[in-house]
């Protein structure tokens, strides 16, 4: 697996979805960040409900050490939003895993992104000790950690000949998380 390929080609997609979630503007205030929270619900729910649903038995205890949607709903309860939105978007192919592990990219990699938010999100939020913002904080001094457990993993599960198929399901998840948080992508079932 070339993960630089996978990097590179996906570089314009991160940037966009960066964009289009307006977590590190100036001036956020509490009501952009819990929408933005909410909203981050049902794309997180969605893929990592799918992700468990057809990985393989060797990722599964990985994918439940890594699962944040927990992390979103106590946020989210901090803020006094109870009662999730059981909307989800429709998302891309998942049907092997290197189109499994390009998904998991931008999921894991949201993770690094999060840390930096996280600071951020405290300092203009007025936040402390994780409190409304866990989502981000993320596996805390353990993100680095399993950010190159992933890395490994795809080094290691995806022969070279699968990287163009994880580099597409990335752009397509990149593509989906950022349509989501702008409102404008289908709903799963609807």
């Amino acid at each position: 697996m070339d993960l630089q390929k996978l990097k590179t080609e996906t570089a314009a997609d991160h940037r966009s979805v960066e964009g289009a979630v307006p977590l590190m503007h100036e001036g956020l205030d509490r009501a952009q960040y819990v929408q933005c929270l909410q909203q981050m619900y049902g794309v997180v729910a969605a893929w990592e409900e799918r992700a468990a649903a057809i990985a393989p038995e060797w990722l599964q205890p990985s994918l439940a050490a890594r699962q944040r949607k927990p992390l979103l709903a106590s946020d989210l309860a901090w803020f006094g939003v109870t009662g999730n939105d059981d909307r989800r978007p429709t998302l891309p192919e998942m049907n092997n895993l290197p189109s499994l592990f390009g998904s998991m990219y931008v999921m894991e990699g949201s993770t690094l992104g999060g840390q930096y938010i996280a600071r951020h999100v405290e300092a203009a939020l007025l936040l402390r000790e994780g409190q409304g913002y866990s989502y981000f904080r993320g596996h805390g001094s353990q993100t680095g950690r399993m950010w190159k457990e992933f890395c490994e993993m795809l080094e290691l599960r995806v022969p070279d000949e699968d990287t163009d198929v994880v580099v597409g399901s990335a752009k397509a998840m990149f593509c989906t998380f950022g349509t989501w948080m702008q409102g404008k992508v289908a709903i799963d079932g609807k």
